[in-house]
């Protein structure tokens, strides 16, 4: 066919040359100022249609417009950040890499905020990319950031033992292959993108917005009526609008009192109830499923659980069971593939959960004793696990370790 007359963007071509700086070597999409349009719906859009669920910068669009699941992705998020980290190496705790506490401080404003982003990516998207801006002598990262899943392409070539991944990456038409870290939420050898819990919720996911468009429509509309007056005779719509106005009228004045109505009207209460018209419990339903897929118990996220009254005895064991089935699992697959990418063989990236599922100071003491009693711990490593100084010293003088350092940077 013969192309039209139009100006070339810089759609997929050749290598960047001195004549052509920039054409080509982005794989151009569409202009950088006009992103594509994305589906909305208009004024009067009938709740039980839906607009396709299409990408936006990365993320999901019913991720930022179904509360429900911004909601838990929120919740596991904020719980994961708020974990201090530290590094292990044959279980006993080291100085940390600066890292720890900013990986990229002309990014971020601290570590948790680079968790977030992470977390958020890893569960809602389903892959998180993580590229090293430096690097230490030795090779390690000594900076990162994660970038934006919608900036980073990503390809399948065969495995060479240069390649083992079988991926390659690339940022801008750049080859980023040796300097990202991608972490996957559940993978296959032969795709090289990762794919989160939301992807097998489609239909909950649509069947929850069409229920919370349907809710807001009624509410628009003037809710559902609780009764209705029946005339003896076929009103027109002028004498409908005015015997509604008189009985408006007539139960402002009443004040409480019984309403009296004459031989040619009868007031009809309806059977169905305003909650039951709002099929608020097929809602709840809906929405409690999705919370499970994202590993939220549904009592987090004000929702009825459905689960026996002894299913947890108090909150802790809530938490305790939000802590075992989601966020230890999700973290420690996260921190594991961040120590591999970030220390040496032998040194782990580890959370300390305590914040959220730590025992009472009573069981803590009770749980000491013993453990001092048969030898296994010392009054200073007590004082160490509860953040306390030793006795002969003071905050500026505790012990901190051996040091973990690089070579050079």
């Amino acid at each position: 066919m013969t192309p039209n007359a139009n100006p070339p963007v810089g759609t997929v071509g050749p290598a960047p040359t001195a004549d052509n700086a920039g054409v080509g070597a982005q794989h151009v999409m569409y202009p950088a100022d006009y992103p594509p349009l994305e589906a909305s719906a208009w004024a009067g859009w009938p709740s039980e249609w839906a607009t396709p669920n299409t990408w936006s910068q990365g993320r999901a669009q019913w991720v930022s417009e179904l509360d429900i699941v911004f909601a838990c992705i929120d919740l596991n998020a904020r719980i994961v950040a708020d974990m201090p980290v530290f590094v292990t190496k044959g279980m006993q705790r080291k100085t940390s890499p600066p890292w720890v506490a900013n990986p990229q401080p002309e990014r971020y404003s601290h570590w948790g905020e680079f968790m977030r982003q992470v977390w958020w990516a890893y569960q809602a998207i389903g892959e998180a990319f993580i590229l090293c801006t430096s690097r230490y002598e030795d090779g390690y990262p000594r900076t990162f950031m994660m970038m934006d899943p919608a900036y980073v392409a990503v390809d399948t070539v065969t495995p060479t033992a240069d390649n083992l991944s079988g991926r390659t990456y690339s940022i801008g038409g750049q080859d980023a292959t040796a300097d990202i870290l991608h972490i996957r939420y559940a993978s296959w050898p032969s795709d090289a993108h990762g794919h989160g819990p939301l992807e097998v919720a489609g239909d909950r996911i649509l069947a929850a917005k069409t229920f919370t468009r349907y809710a807001s429509d009624l509410a628009r509309n003037g809710g559902i009526p609780w009764a209705v007056l029946k005339h003896k005779y076929r009103l027109g719509a002028e004498q409908a609008q005015r015997v509604k106005a008189q009985w408006i009228k007539s139960a402002r004045e009443r004040m409480g009192a019984p309403a009296i109505l004459d031989n040619d009207m009868d007031l009809q209460v309806l059977q169905v109830l305003p909650k039951d018209m709002a099929l608020s419990d097929l809602q709840k339903f809906t929405e409690a499923r999705i919370a499970m897929m994202l590993g939220v118990p549904a009592f987090l996220v004000s929702l009825p659980s459905g689960a026996d009254t002894m299913t947890y005895s108090n909150v802790t064991a809530l938490f305790d069971y939000h802590w075992r089935a989601t966020l230890r699992p999700g973290s420690r697959y996260i921190t594991k593939a961040l120590s591999a990418w970030l220390l040496p063989s032998g040194t782990e990236l580890e959370l300390d959960p305590t914040s959220y599922v730590q025992p009472t100071p009573t069981e803590r003491v009770t749980y000491y004793q013993g453990m001092v009693s048969m030898g296994a711990m010392t009054a200073d490593e007590v004082r160490a696990s509860e953040r306390m100084s030793r006795l002969d010293q003071t905050p500026d003088t505790v012990d901190t370790g051996e040091v973990f350092t690089h070579a050079g940077s």
